[in-house]
């Protein structure tokens, strides 16, 4: 089974070439290892700073609006049942 990797060009500008020559230096990491965890690092932060789908939701006000009777998870099909039939009963 082959890995599939992407191989990159980036220009950087003169700072940013020392830091990295600086990083390179400094932990004794290749430029490719140095991006590499540059990524992770930069990728659990933005993904932190998403709330969670539930947290939205809930505070969008979706969640707990609905209005049903309590044992609607129960039987929800005789009520469908009852809400197509009022539809399409034109007799």
């Amino acid at each position: 089974m082959t890995t599939m990797s992407l191989r990159i060009n980036a220009r950087l500008d003169e700072s940013r070439s020392r830091k990295l020559e600086f990083l390179s230096r400094a932990t004794d990491l290749s430029t490719s290892d140095i991006l590499k965890q540059a990524i992770d690092v930069y990728y659990e932060q933005v993904r932190s700073r998403r709330p969670p789908p539930a947290e939205v939701l809930s505070d969008s006000g979706f969640i707990g609006c609905g209005e049903a009777s309590p044992d609607l998870s129960d039987n929800y099909k005789v009520s469908v049942r009852g809400l197509v039939a009022a539809k399409h009963d034109h007799r």
